[in-house]
Parts: C-alpha cells; sequence; structure tokens
C-alpha cells in the first residue's frame, strides 16, 4: 500500500515507477509491504498492519533507519535513486524468510565507516565477545577503523595481520582481496557462525571500500602522499558534525615550513620538495590511525585530531617540531635545520563550526610566525 506521511506529493516520481515495474500503489493501509514516503523515518508513521516498509525519505540518520526497521523490517532510502527503490522491492518480495534482516540497515544511506560498524557489532553479539576491533587495508597496511578499545589502534602490516590470521587470532573479511581484518576478545561461538554476517554483506563492503579508494586516489598530494586541501574541505565538515554529535573535542593543527622561500632561492626548488616530503613524513610517523595529515597548498599542511583536546594537541604539534629538528637535511654540503611554526584551534573550545575552526587555527599559526617561529601557539 501507499501512504504520503507527511511530504505529500514529493513521490510522485515513486509511484509513477511503481506502475511502471507492476506494481499497484493504493493510498491507504493494509496488511503486507507498504511504501512510505517521508521528510525522515518516523516510528509513528509506519503504517498499522504492514509487514514490511520501504521509507522514501528526504534524509535518515543511521539511528534514525535503526530505529524503524528494528520495528519493521523493510528499506530505508534517500529520495535519488529509482533503481533502488525497484531493487529493494524485489529483495523484499524474493528474500526467504530466515534471511537476515540486518543487512537491510546497510542500503543508500550508509556510509563505510557505519558499514563497518554494523559488521563489527553484529560479529561480536554473535560471538558473544568481550571486545573486539576491525581494521581496513590501504595497500600493504591495515588501519583499525571500528572497535571498543580491546585492542590496540597501531597500524598493521600485512604480514602481521597474515600471522595474526594464521595463529587464529583474527578473520579476514572478504577473504579474496584481504580487505579487512576482525579480531574478537573472547569469543564464545565458533568463527563460522560469527564470521557469517560478515560473508553475507561482502559485496556491500567491498563496493563501499572501493569507492573509498578511489575517493582517496583523488584527494591525495603527489608530493607528499599527504591528503590534499580538497580532501580537506569534504572531512572538516563531516568531522566537525561527528564530534557535535558525539560531544567529542576536535582539534585542528595548522603549521607551515619557516624559510622555505629563503631554502628555494639559494638550493633551488628541489630542495623544497625535499623539505617538505621530509615534513610530511615526520608527521605520519607521530600521528595516530585516526588523524589525518593533509597538504593545504604550498608549504602549509593540517592535522586533524578526532577525540583530542586542544592540549593533547598541543602535545603532538611540541613532539612535531622535537622530531624534526633532530633530523636536519644535508643539502649541498650543508646541514639545513628543519622549522615549523605551528597554530592549533578546537571544537568547540576556540569554533562552532568548520570554517570557524580553519580560521582560528590559521590565525594562531600567522602569531606563531609573529612571536619568532618554530612555536606552537592556541588559538585565544
Amino acid at each position: 500500500m501507499w501512504q504520503d506521511a507527511d511530504d505529500p506529493g514529493a513521490g510522485e516520481a515513486l509511484r509513477a515507477a511503481l506502475r511502471g515495474w507492476g506494481y499497484s500503489p493504493e493510498p491507504g493501509a493494509a496488511a503486507g509491504l507498504s511504501v512510505v514516503v517521508a521528510q525522515r523515518p518516523r516510528a509513528e508513521l509506519i503504517p498499522h498492519g504492514a509487514t514490511e516498509v520501504l521509507w522514501w525519505v528526504r534524509d535518515a540518520s543511521p539511528e534514525e533507519a535503526s530505529e524503524v526497521l528494528n520495528l519493521r523490517p523493510g528499506w530505508v532510502l534517500r529520495r535519488d535513486d529509482l533503481n533502488a527503490a525497484r531493487q529493494a522491492l524485489q529483495r523484499l518480495q524474493s528474500r526467504a524468510p530466515q534471511a537476515e534482516d540486518w543487512l537491510r540497515q546497510m542500503v543508500q544511506q550508509t556510509s563505510f565507516a557505519e558499514l563497518l560498524r554494523l559488521v563489527l557489532e553484529r560479529a561480536m553479539n554473535l560471538a558473544e565477545a568481550e571486545g573486539g576491533g576491525l581494521w581496513v587495508r590501504r595497500e600493504d597496511t591495515f588501519f583499525q577503523r571500528a572497535g571498543d578499545g580491546s585492542f590496540p589502534e597501531a597500524p598493521l602490516p600485512r604480514e602481521a595481520a597474515r600471522a595474526l590470521v594464521a595463529a587464529g587470532e583474527a578473520w579476514w573479511i572478504a577473504p579474496a582481496e584481504q580487505m579487512g581484518l576482525l579480531r574478537l576478545k573472547g569469543p564464545k561461538i565458533p568463527p563460522e557462525i560469527f564470521l557469517a554476517g560478515s560473508q553475507d554483506a561482502e559485496q556491500l563492503l567491498l563496493g563501499a571500500w572501493r569507492l573509498e579508494e578511489s575517493r582517496l586516489l583523488s584527494f591525495k598530494d603527489d608530493l607528499t602522499v599527504a591528503q590534499n586541501r580538497r580532501c580537506l574541505e569534504v572531512e572538516l565538515p563531516r568531522m566537525v558534525r561527528d564530534a557535535a554529535a558525539g560531544g567529542e573535542s576536535l582539534s585542528l593543527l595548522f603549521f607551515d615550513v619557516d624559510n622555505l622561500k629563503a631554502l628555494n632561492s639559494e638550493h633551488g626548488h628541489m630542495a623544497g620538495s625535499l623539505m617538505l616530503r621530509t615534513v610530511a613524513d615526520g608527521a605520519h610517523r607521530i600521528c595516530r590511525a585516526h588523524d589525518r595529515l593533509y597538504r593545504y597548498g604550498g608549504d602549509e599542511f593540517c592535522i586533524l585530531m578526532p577525540r583530542t583536546t586542544s592540549l593533547g594537541a598541543a602535545k603532538l604539534g611540541e613532539r612535531l617540531l622535537a622530531v624534526l629538528q633532530e633530523a636536519p637535511l644535508l643539502i649541498d654540503g650543508e646541514w639545513v635545520p628543519v622549522s615549523l611554526s605551528v597554530g592549533i584551534a578546537a571544537f568547540p573550545e576556540h569554533a562552532a563550526g568548520a570554517e570557524a575552526l580553519l580560521a582560528a587555527s590559521d590565525k594562531a599559526l600567522m602569531e606563531a610566525k609573529r612571536a619568532g617561529k618554530h612555536r606552537v601557539v592556541m588559538a585565544r
């Protein structure tokens, strides 16, 4: 049946498509499959007697989708893909009664990070495990992307990951491509049971992973292998929203290389490129797995630090200065010191949004320059 819940007329394209696919979308409520057109999915909009619901919404958070889908099986789709609606209807009609309804949460509105969280939570629940973590491969290294703190967040080289699997201490996610690694603390159920969920979701995970990898390539700075400014402009607003939703701090280090113009003038641009790579390498070494390094442009870099206060960011900034100061560059027979100026700002301590956070850290960087360079300055 068809129900315009709180957004009349917004589903006309879907209604026409349904008729073309051989369905009869009649208004009202009845037992069976219902299509609900709404601005957002809400429990009170579930039609009386509906056994399954296809939600056609303007937007939906993972929490909103999970709430309505836990009350009634179905799919939550944003109103921008009629093909997804057709596929969802076909799956709802063809799936076996014993099929896993948890997969319904993993379509359209769910990001790769949310898919990973769902897979980990399901594996932990099925295994009756005390805790767990899930790592995802990038090139030959695995990075923890979901976890509850049961395992260290340190990256795992591929050989270390293989050794854990061989020892029965971890399991591959999408084994053919070794896309990810699952670790559980104290599982009480055999692996063939708790791995079933990730196997069911394998194609969804692989598709989301490949999409993320292709985007990362377009967001990469070729010289320093840091993320580029375009990537920062995409990720900073999202990370601010995540921090606000979780009631957490997000810190931003904005830094640049001192005296790079003078180095280029005296020794040439090859020397300047070497300096930039050295700075990026040093920053990569001290960043945690979930910190993000970006080359903002020219000699400027940013580090985003989720779940980190301004004091924690200041410690990393001071450590970065110390690490690079201990590694001068030998250029044309001359030892050239590596010096940085760093500005730090934190959300929500110094800024209420993404643009304000960037501006506050940039202003702090300018103060570090005026104060004599090679120092860390906190936003005020």
